[in-house]
């Protein structure tokens, strides 16, 4: 593209915004208000219409968006409105928020030849005007993406991605009546998970555990530490009476993940559990031994 042709879309792309109603400064995240119907966090959810060329959805994600742009900006304050709505619609002199005509201005005004411009409207409610955001490119297969869809995928992955417990006992030959048995799930607290891609959009996730021991037939109790080896006593229990005991443990993951750096955003749905035993613990009376002197 020359010179000449440059300057016929930037100027084009002026026109746009202006016929919108709004200048390109006014598309500044930091003047964003908090969106007056966010909740408190709820998952987002889908709403309207996804067909010809646009995408109304609430808490909204775009792929490859710099988390300090503007529509960075406002994406991450609207990330949990459960009432926000997100449109996109090519970056054409006439078109506004809702008109899907593609034109030469938006498919020559992005770097990757094969991608589109697209201009990102929001609004606060299905009854409010929509306001311009931002502009963004978006090449084959990239699509903007709802924090509620890329949530669920990545609970999908997390599932197989977290550790499952390797439960252990001291003494090693079997507990002592009276006297605390000591237990180790084997897991860490906290696990952080190299990133993964989803949807296009990179994702991060971080859990943090807990844990529920039954050490017996009825005797249940949940600590925020995975316990250890001796000294480490932070996970332990007083049998009052010998015998065989089938002990078991239920790791109760809760995540939060990232998306393109964006968040941290709850992993929908409850904790992610997983229970591992039942471990034959043996309990013995203590033996009293002669030490010759």
């Amino acid at each position: 593209m020359n010179d000449h042709a440059r300057l016929i879309t930037f100027i084009a792309l002026v026109l746009g915004l202006l016929l919108a109603g709004l200048s390109p400064t006014t598309a500044q995240a930091d003047d964003e208000p908090q969106c007056s119907l966010c909740g408190d966090g709820g998952a987002p959810t889908t709403v309207g219409d996804q067909g010809a060329g646009s995408v109304v959805t609430s808490g909204v994600q775009f792929p490859g968006v710099d988390a300090d742009s503007a529509l960075g900006k406002a994406t991450s304050a609207h990330a949990g409105c459960s009432g926000c709505e997100w449109i996109i619609s090519p970056a054409c002199i006439a078109n506004g928020a809702e008109d899907s005509s593609a034109c030469m201005g938006a498919t020559d005004a992005c770097a990757d030849p094969d991608a589109i411009r697209y201009r990102v409207y929001f609004r606060p409610s299905g009854t409010a005007p929509w306001r311009l955001v931002d502009s963004v490119c978006l090449g084959p297969g990239e699509r903007p993406a709802s924090v509620a869809d890329v949530g669920e995928l990545v609970r999908e992955r997390v599932v197989n991605l977290l550790p499952s417990a390797d439960p252990s006992f001291q003494p090693a030959d079997g507990g002592i009546v009276n006297l605390p048995t000591i237990f180790s799930a084997g897991e860490p607290e906290r696990v952080e998970i190299e990133p993964f891609d989803v949807l296009g959009f990179s994702v991060t996730v971080t859990a943090t555990a807990q844990w529920e021991w039954t050490f017996d037939h009825g005797v249940t109790r949940t600590f925020d530490v995975p316990g250890g080896v001796y000294p480490d006593d932070s996970v332990s229990h007083e049998y009052a009476s010998t015998g065989d005991r089938a002990v078991s443990v239920t790791t109760s993951w809760t995540a939060t993940f990232t998306v393109d750096g964006q968040g941290p955003f709850a992993v929908p749905g409850p904790a992610i559990t997983k229970t591992a035993g039942p471990l034959t613990v043996p309990v013995r009376e203590a033996r009293s031994q002669l030490v010759g002197g």
